[in-house]
């Protein structure tokens, strides 16, 4: 954990996003949840599409939304299930630290058919999970490190990776971490993500993903999507290679996945410095 704010600053306010729905700005990680750009509309277009997971045909279908934040990660897939009349029963886990912003999600409105559905999302939050004909929705609280590690072997057919950004959040951007990601995702399951810096994407790559381009949204960059296997357009050779092949391009560490925040942060930039002076040595 950072250093705490005062106790005068609110730990979260509600922003206002481009398309119309509202975000929530978190002052422990001084950032926002979602793009100004629009906050839904990132939802379905940086994971819901990407990912693929209205095209599976099988009976049951399973999501793994890491970070559930105002839950619209979980009501954009719900919202295009109705939409599309999709007939598979879904099986939703989401993974949060804590309900604290429940509160302030109870104030949101669409103002349309999502309202419903949105209800429905907050009563898992509330109360730990939602059941009914068509889909479940499970919220397990507490450190996503410790709960993937108790998911089983190639269960999710999807993967949202949708936690505060890695230089805030870096315990939930390490290679260690995307290993268990790896271990848990099905063979053809497509993970989806916003962030495409260049350490994210070589820890990916080292934990055994393919790695691809995801959509761009609003002022925000690509994305990134990655799978096991092939079913994604994914880099070329060449940027491959060169995100494995340079020394200078350092990733997060936390071997036994329960590191602080502070602690891998400060690996990195140890190992940075390592790196950096072994070229000035051998320059």
């Amino acid at each position: 954990m950072t250093g705490r704010k005062s106790e005068s600053i609110p730990r979260y306010r509600m922003v206002l996003t481009d398309d119309g729905s509202l975000t929530l700005y978190s002052s422990e990680f001084d950032e926002a949840m979602h793009s100004s750009s629009g906050a839904y509309d990132e939802a379905v277009r940086k994971h819901i599409i990407p990912s693929g997971i209205l095209g599976h045909q099988k009976e049951e279908v399973r999501v793994l939304d890491v970070g559930f934040g105002l839950g619209y990660n979980c009501l954009a897939l719900l919202q295009e299930m109705a939409r599309l009349e999709w007939p598979m029963f879904t099986k939703i886990i989401s993974l949060e630290r804590d309900s604290s912003a429940l509160p302030h999600l109870k104030e949101i409105r669409f103002h349309d058919s999502r309202d419903a559905l949105y209800r429905t999302v907050l009563h898992a939050l509330e109360f730990g999970a939602y059941v009914d004909e068509r889909y479940s929705l499970t919220i397990t609280k507490g450190d996503a490190r410790e709960s993937i590690q108790a998911l089983p072997r190639a269960h999710f057919d999807a993967i949202f990776q949708d936690a505060f950004s890695p230089a805030k959040n870096p315990e939930l951007w390490s290679v260690d971490y995307f290993r268990e990601m790896a271990r848990i995702i099905t063979p053809s399951g497509i993970l989806t993500t916003y962030s495409c810096a260049r350490h994210v994407r070589k820890a990916m790559l080292e934990a055994g993903f393919s790695v691809g381009k995801g959509p761009a949204v609003g002022a925000k960059r690509e994305g990134t999507i990655a799978s096991l296997s092939e079913v994604i357009a994914m880099l070329t050779e060449q940027e491959t290679t060169q995100l494995l092949a340079s020394p200078g391009i350092i990733f997060f560490r936390d071997p036994d996945l329960r590191d602080s925040r502070e602690h891998i942060l400060i690996r990195r930039e140890d190992e940075m410095a390592r790196v950096k002076q072994g070229h000035q040595v051998h320059g």
